[in-house]
């Protein structure tokens, strides 16, 4: 279609806990047309997203086209805090240069909006609004954006600040949010045109995740919805309110225009949070004392009038959500009790306490493998990495650092994250159709440089997925020169050490991330 405007090469929408799953049966009703036009159009497939499966290596892994072993970011928080603080992870700790300074090194303008781990915003050609962990309006460049939004009438809060409260009525914030990041990102395409756009919509997560037991009648916790409240589809609802802002999106590009939808991980049903602290604390790996030291721990490590003890802890879940264990190496940890000749032992002590714990059901084993980090993050950032990943064979079951009751208890989370993202892409160049096997998350960006004539470095994992182009498409030879820290665009405003704050820790506890 002809704009008024220049239409970008390329867009990219995110939807944050996307998958065919949730998708292919609403696209089979008609509920979808927006999106079921990108898959008639495009090439796509399932992707293999990280272990975990969680939005901050997710995202970092796609735009970074590595696995975490690679770029550093394994949580929200530092996973290796020596003090085990809170400390924020900002998008200054992305231990590598991403696809967005590989683009501007080679002339390309750029439009990002929302994209988890962003924050602060790097100074790059173009705008940014990013993604904060923090209670701030710094959140943007230019500086005046934010206002100008405002003004427009696409005012734009952070994502942060409309996460789900607790209250169910969120349902209906969440398909007004989307429709206001619409309103935002349709402004800023008008009136800022540039090479490349990406935006991210985070609600279908939000809903994903609380919604769950309204939704599915096998949920064990099942109950239904109020009359006319509208939670027994609020998945559905999501996906509507995502597809008609793609819709507005895909009005202002042409066809010429590369336009590709990518999750971070998938979603399906939570049933069980499993206390990796009481199991520890069960096995004398881990001891507690009455809460209130004041040494500065992360408010995961108390709870129920006790917090961890760490001069007396072997090994503990360092964050909520990390999947990982950590062993209280000495001289390493602030309060480190195992020496280093004594870490292995420990390691394989508590792997073997891990692979033998079965669902409280009668179901089988609850953790299908438990991975060194240097098996399972390989890089120059495993030492950042937990010691040990815990890969459940369960996706139902949440590994959580609870102290509080017994080691099992409902997710409180009634939805949880899923190894299986999604990713298509619409060009010319492209061969329409869904793949059979499954495409590494690390191929997204590649195959979209491909599809551009663009380049990547070659100290990437990933690599473009020739069986989604076109035969005529000439793929270019990685180049080592985009990369180096000397190379990698650096944050407009040092994010410096960002710790735990009230207002942070309480809008991640309501949406049950700690």
């Amino acid at each position: 279609m002809t704009n008024a405007h220049p239409a970008p090469r390329a867009l990219i929408i995110g939807i944050d806990g996307g998958d065919f799953a949730a998708i292919d049966p609403l696209v089979e009703q008609d509920l979808l047309p927006n999106i079921a036009g990108l898959l008639r159009r495009g090439a796509s497939a399932s992707t293999m997203c990280t272990w975990p499966a969680h939005t901050a290596p997710g995202w970092s892994t796609f735009v970074s086209a590595s696995k975490p072993g690679g770029h550093g970011i394994y949580q929200f928080f530092d996973t290796q805090d020596p003090g085990y603080g809170a400390r924020i992870t900002t998008a200054d700790a992305l231990g590598r240069s991403s696809v967005w300074d590989w683009l501007a090194a080679q002339g390309y303008t750029l439009g990002l909006v929302n994209i988890p781990m962003s924050h602060p915003p790097a100074d790059l050609p173009g705008y940014q609004v990013s993604w904060p962990l923090e209670h701030t309006t710094r959140y943007c460049r230019p500086r005046s954006l934010l206002g100008e939004l405002a003004k427009a009438g696409a005012h734009f809060q952070s994502d942060l600040a409309t996460m789900f409260r607790g209250d169910y009525g969120y349902l209906y914030e969440a398909e007004a949010n989307v429709a206001a990041r619409a309103r935002s990102m349709s402004h800023l395409l008008r009136t800022h045109p540039t090479d490349l756009a990406m935006v991210v919509f985070t609600e279908v997560d939000r809903v994903g995740h609380h919604y769950w037991h309204y939704i599915d009648p096998a949920h064990p916790r099942h109950e239904a919805a109020p009359r006319d409240s509208g939670f027994d589809a609020a998945l559905r609802r999501a996906y509507v309110a995502v597809d008609e802002a793609i819709g507005e999106l895909l009005a202002l590009v042409d066809e010429d225009t590369v336009v590709v939808l990518v999750s971070d991980h998938g979603l399906g049903i939570g049933r069980y949070a499993l206390s990796v602290h009481s199991l520890l604390a069960d096995a004398g790996l881990l001891a507690t004392r009455p809460a209130g030291s004041g040494s500065g721990i992360a408010s995961w490590f108390a709870g129920d009038g006790v917090e961890v003890d760490f001069t007396r802890t072997r090994a503990y879940l360092p964050v909520p959500g990390s999947y990982g264990i950590n062993v209280n190496l000495r001289g390493r940890q602030r309060d480190g009790t195992v020496d280093e000749s004594e870490r292995d032992a420990v390691l394989d002590e508590v792997a073997e306490l891990l692979r033998g714990v079965r669902l409280p059901d009668g179901g089988g084993p609850v953790v299908r493998d438990v991975i060194p980090r240097e098996v399972a993050y390989p890089g120059p950032h495993t030492e950042s990495a937990p010691d040990l990943l815990v890969v459940p064979r369960d996706e139902s079951v949440l590994l959580v650092p609870d102290l509080d009751g017994g080691p099992w208890k409902p997710s409180w989370q009634t939805g949880l994250h899923r190894y299986a993202g999604l990713w298509a892409q619409v060009s010319p160049n492209v061969r329409p159709g869904r793949l059979r096997a499954p495409v590494g998350l690390t191929s997204a960006v590649p195959t979209l440089l491909a599809d551009l004539g663009a380049r990547w470095p070659d100290t990437v994992h990933g690599t473009p997925v020739r069986a989604a182009l076109s035969s005529d498409v000439d793929i270019a030879v990685p180049d080592p020169s985009l990369d180096g820290e000397a190379f990698r665009v650096r944050e407009t405003v040092p994010a410096g050490e960002s710790t735990e704050d009230e207002y942070t820790s309480d809008r991640l506890r309501e949406m049950g991330y700690i």
